[in-house]
């Protein structure tokens, strides 16, 4: 697994590579922020496709999880009764285990979600330039 470290270094680089190409937008031709508008597009529904297919998996990957913790379960039920304690402190690191799991599978989801937001607002800025643009070339009335 990615260290959520190396997922936030990089969302700052997504953004970073977002503010040049709005100031680059901001300075160009209408032809080119209509080319850089529909690349951003593709873009953006590349990493919601690629997102998906990582959410599916994961989706996958925990109905397995699913079968093999009823599994643990039940067989950590009989050694509960055979030695309480014991167990109970495995159970408790397992868990801990489980929660930090959950945790890091969450921040993943939302800086993917934060990039996907991005890309949105790429978009939508460079859509608005475009709108300046078209707007500004009309004669002023």
């Amino acid at each position: 697994m990615k260290k959520l470290s190396d997922d936030l270094q990089e969302l700052v680089d997504h953004v970073a590579d977002v503010e040049k190409k709005v100031a680059a937008a901001e300075q160009a031709s209408k032809e080119k922020v209509e080319v850089s508008i529909q690349k951003s597009k593709a873009d953006a529904k590349a990493r919601q496709e690629s997102f998906k297919a990582d959410v599916k998996k994961r989706q996958e990957a925990t109905a397995m999880n699913w079968q093999e913790l009823q599994e643990d379960f039940h067989q950590r039920v009989q050694q509960i009764k055979n030695k309480i304690e014991t167990e109970k402190e495995a159970m408790e690191a397992k868990q801990a285990t489980r929660r930090a799991d959950d945790a890091e599978a969450y921040a993943v989801a939302s800086i993917d979600f934060a990039m996907m937001a991005i890309d949105e607002a790429e978009v939508a800025v460079l859509e608005a330039i475009d709108a300046r643009v078209y707007a500004e070339s009309l004669p002023q009335k």
